[in-house]
């Protein structure tokens, strides 16, 4: 009799603990902001390959010296024009940097802008110029810290919608917030976004990036909200 009453008092107490186990729903979100670049640096150098291609029949030796007074002479010219057009530059000689002696040296005019428009301008004006060619150099964008309450933001939205779909399929309400994981925050620029396949659906169902010049911070978090029974 102690046994059985022992154990019946054992069932009463595991009922009672389950019963004060709020029922709950887990529901992962990923959501992502785009930064746009506070800073951009343009590489811009002479090629004059663009211009000139080698002459086999001609001496190999009299070809290169031409090229350098050319690529010297070019130089000059970008600068001036620069300058005629009142863009402030800096100037990256990699002379210094030649592993054989006889490497052509070329310097590298560093042009910084503030966004993409200044960029898509600045693109424009040097296709006057055949005999230049650039890239796109080192970005700075904005803090993430700044970004962050924006992001939470989405991503609540974002769970507590779906939360609310399920719960009611199961008839019942959402309660509170029992518990917040971060599960995953990434940095990814542009190429990095196209490559990412848990991110690519999101661009695929109609959102596009503003730019190749973005760079996307991208967070997974789960929210465990309260289940209450209607």
């Amino acid at each position: 009799m102690k046994k059985l009453i022992l154990l019946l008092c054992m069932i009463s107490g595991f009922a009672f603990m389950h019963a004060q186990t709020p029922a709950f729903l887990d529901v992962k979100a990923t959501e992502s902001i785009e930064r746009q670049p506070t800073s951009i640096t343009y590489n811009i150098r002479v090629n004059p390959e663009l211009e000139e291609e080698y002459d086999l029949d001609r001496d190999y030796a009299a070809q290169r010296k031409a090229m350098r007074s050319r690529v010297k002479e070019n130089e000059m010219q970008l600068k001036q024009f620069l300058e005629s057009n009142k863009i402030k530059y800096t100037v990256n000689r990699e002379e210094n940097y030649n592993i054989i002696r006889d490497d052509m040296s070329f310097s590298t005019f560093n042009v910084k802008v503030s966004n993409k428009a200044e960029l898509d301008n600045l693109v424009v004006l040097l296709r006057q110029l055949s005999y230049v060619e650039g890239n796109v150099g080192e970005k700075t964008y904005p803090d993430t810290d700044k970004d962050e309450i924006g992001l939470f933001e989405k991503l609540f939205a974002k769970a507590h919608l779906k939360a609310e779909k399920m719960a009611a399929l199961m008839h019942c309400k959402l309660g509170k917030i029992l518990e917040v994981e971060d599960l995953e925050s990434q940095n990814l620029s542009y190429y990095e976004m196209i490559q990412n396949t848990d991110m690519r659906p999101r661009y695929e169902e109609g959102q596009e990036i503003s730019s190749n010049l973005v760079s996307v911070v991208a967070l997974t978090m789960r929210f465990r909200f309260e289940l209450i029974p209607q």
